[in-house]
């Protein structure tokens, strides 16, 4: 072996080494902390979740955003009665992205609650109401419940859901969008899978109760006449309100002043 052909080898071995050492991949269950500050308040939002579940974390441990992206397994917030979840694997089933938005002033004018929910829906818009739950024409699929007022509800809860057309069954029927509100100034948007047998024995889990979102499935393919079941629809509120605590363990509230004190540190 020549003299420049043992230098070359050498060279590329090096760069080699290093670009393994560069790439190394990040722990997974390393813990990222995430500060999404208020638009209608001086409130942060101050979040923490292994790296696995941030969408994008790239190499930063920790980082300020406007929208927070967090990536979750179908079943973590579908009826996940022991509180577990696991990093993001299509071994475990599939992933959805949650979502976690600062609420903002609409008209100039700072709308919170189950206002927030209204916005985009004309008065005419609403179908048939309750005490406690509201029901509205969203566009040609879907339609949209106000829910807000039921027992041991805390937080204002907005369901869509998919109508059935000439009752064809799709799989876009498994799953419903559920919006709430966080800490008063913020909009967390997460999905419900139902978790039914074949799910649950196709990635072999076990531990979670979706039944609320299979018979509001089987009500809504029926007849459409949901508010006649508010107990169906507690299921929802009461998965909610879990959901709600999953965050609150996970988070912690500063003032923008505060805020600014750490960022102000870090330059």
């Amino acid at each position: 072996m020549t003299m420049l052909r043992f230098i070359g080898i050498f060279i590329l071995n090096t760069i080699g080494i290093l670009v393994i050492g560069c790439t190394e991949p990040k722990d997974p269950d390393e813990p990222v902390t995430a500060y999404i500050p208020a638009e209608i308040s001086d409130k942060v939002y101050v979040t923490t979740f292994p790296r696995c579940n941030y969408n994008d974390a790239g190499d930063l441990d920790e980082f300020s955003t406007k929208s927070l992206v967090l990536n979750f397994q179908a079943e973590t917030f579908s009826g996940n009665l022991s509180g577990e979840f696991h990093c993001p694997s299509e071994d475990l089933g599939k992933v959805f992205r949650i979502k976690i938005d600062p609420l903002y002033e609409l008209n100039a004018k700072v709308v919170t609650g189950k206002e927030y929910f209204y916005y985009t829906f004309p008065p005419e818009s609403l179908l048939e109401k309750t005490s406690n739950i509201e029901r509205f024409y969203a566009d040609s699929s879907q339609e949209m419940l106000v829910i807000d007022g039921m027992p041991n509800q805390t937080s204002p809860l907005q369901l869509i859901f998919a109508k059935y057309p000439n009752e064809k069954l799709g799989p876009f029927h498994n799953y419903y969008d559920l919006y709430t509100i966080l800490d008063k100034d913020f909009l967390l948007q997460y999905k419900i899978r139902i978790m039914n047998d074949d799910y649950n024995q196709r990635f072999n889990l076990s531990g979670y109760d979706t039944q609320f979102a299979q018979a509001f499935k089987d009500v809504i393919a029926a007849d459409g006449n949901i508010l006649k079941h508010p107990e169906i629809i507690q299921g929802f509120v009461d998965n909610n309100e879990r959901v709600i605590n999953f965050f609150k363990d996970h988070r912690q509230i500063m003032t923008q002043a505060k805020f600014d004190e750490i960022n102000n540190l870090k330059k």
